[in-house]
């Protein structure tokens, strides 16, 4: 008996234990959400402590350092950004309603292993904001206090706003059709920009966000490349790094 076509496809839209095809958007199931709060809960107990940590020994250093151009101080301080930089909250819930359980916990894993690595870089080389914070307008004069209150002005180089982002953004897009993944890397951007236009970050460590998020990417390649394997296929090694399969 051969199947109806339409019936087929259907079929083909769920995995044999029930979830949805890779690719898809779904509702999460039990396991997913378990295992995604497990690992947010060490990734925020890292970023706590370290970060936080990391932010104290700072401000307690005689000169921290500052890697910026002074070019970059003429940049404008726009108020409203902090929309979009507040936006990564909304980005750490989409994951649940698009990757699979093991994408799930790969995602989890190079964030705790991102985490890590810019604690590290935190703790041997400090660094300062060169913007002087400014206070906003009356509407948003609350929103920044909370912020200024929550994130001292030192912590600067990697970015781990944009390693955070680039990391869920790029496996939000990995299978995706090309109008998701356009929609997703003009979401980046603008995330990237509101670093600086909060006054936030500067264009290095963006910049070294971005070389956290693709060395940690490489890092965890799936099984099968090895830790050499990528390494000695380019074009795998760029494909990696994308989000991509080959």
């Amino acid at each position: 008996m051969i199947a109806h076509p339409v019936t087929a496809h259907r079929q083909t839209r769920h995995l044999s234990d029930g979830r949805s095809e890779p690719g898809s958007w779904h509702w999460p199931d039990r396991d997913a959400v378990q295992v995604y709060a497990r690992l947010f809960l060490v990734i925020a107990v890292l970023f706590v402590a370290g970060y936080g940590g990391a932010n104290w020994l700072a401000g307690h250093r005689e000169s921290p350092l500052r890697l910026y151009l002074q070019a970059e101080l003429a940049i404008p301080f726009v108020p409203e950004m902090i929309w979009v930089y507040l936006s990564i909250n909304l980005l750490f819930a989409l994951p649940l309603f698009r990757l699979r359980t093991q994408e799930l916990t790969l995602l989890g894993r190079r964030m705790i292993v991102t985490t890590v690595i810019a604690v590290a870089f935190f703790l041997l080389a400090p660094t300062a904001l060169g913007f002087a914070r400014q206070p906003a307008g009356s509407d948003l004069a609350s929103v920044y206090q909370l912020l200024y209150v929550l994130d001292a002005p030192y912590n600067c180089a990697p970015s781990l706003h944009v390693a955070y982002a680039s990391q869920i953004i790029l496996a939000l897009a990995h299978r995706g059709p090309y109008r998701l993944r356009a929609a997703l890397a003009l979401w980046l951007l603008l995330i990237m920009a509101s670093t600086v236009l909060t006054h936030q970050h500067h264009l290095l460590d963006l910049a070294g966000g971005l070389l956290l998020t693709a060395s940690t990417r490489l890092a965890t390649a799936r099984r099968g490349e090895g830790a050499g394997g990528a390494l000695l296929r380019p074009r795998r090694m760029v494909s990696h790094a994308a989000g991509a399969d080959r």
